[in-house]
């Protein structure tokens, strides 16, 4: 027996009309490229507030310290570097030794490439050195603990 329910589509429909109220600007019934960006940036402040991102491959990335709703800039700020490729990791570390293996894999190289110099990596800390000067970074909140995070503890060198 099959069983259909048009519930959901009629819920779908009222989430749909109503995100466009409250987007669509000039009530054209349509969304501009900067209708759609407030659209995406109030989402993102709701998986932001709630702390996690959704990786690539599933996987619950918690991230703390980061306003992924303003505009990026991963070639200036080696902050939003760091964010941007640990979104696109779409894991990451639980533990200090852990920490050091994924930054080394996954982060380095694409730091780099952007303009930020890594000097070393130990456990869950990092140095480098861009134009801003150089910085030691703590990058995961609570390493070894029950409730890690990534986040951004930068102090000058």
């Amino acid at each position: 027996m099959a069983v259909t329910s048009t519930t959901g589509i009629g819920a779908v429909q009222q989430l749909a009309d109503s995100l466009m109220k409250r987007f669509d600007a000039n009530n054209d019934g349509q969304l501009s490229k900067e209708e759609f960006s407030g659209l995406l940036g109030d989402l993102m402040g709701t998986f932001k507030s709630g702390g996690f991102q959704q990786g690539e491959g599933g996987a619950g990335v918690k991230f703390e310290g980061f306003d992924f709703s303003r505009a990026q800039n991963p070639e200036k700020s080696a902050k939003d570097a760091f964010a941007k490729i640990a979104r696109e990791v779409g894991s990451m570390p639980l533990t200090k030794s852990e920490a050091e293996s994924w930054f080394n894999t996954h982060v380095k190289g694409p730091f780099e490439q952007l303009g930020h110099k890594v000097n070393w990596v130990e456990g869950d800390k990092f140095q480098f050195t861009n134009w801003q000067g150089t910085y030691t970074v703590d990058f995961v909140r609570g390493a070894d603990g029950p409730d890690p995070a990534l986040w951004w503890g930068a102090d000058p060198a």
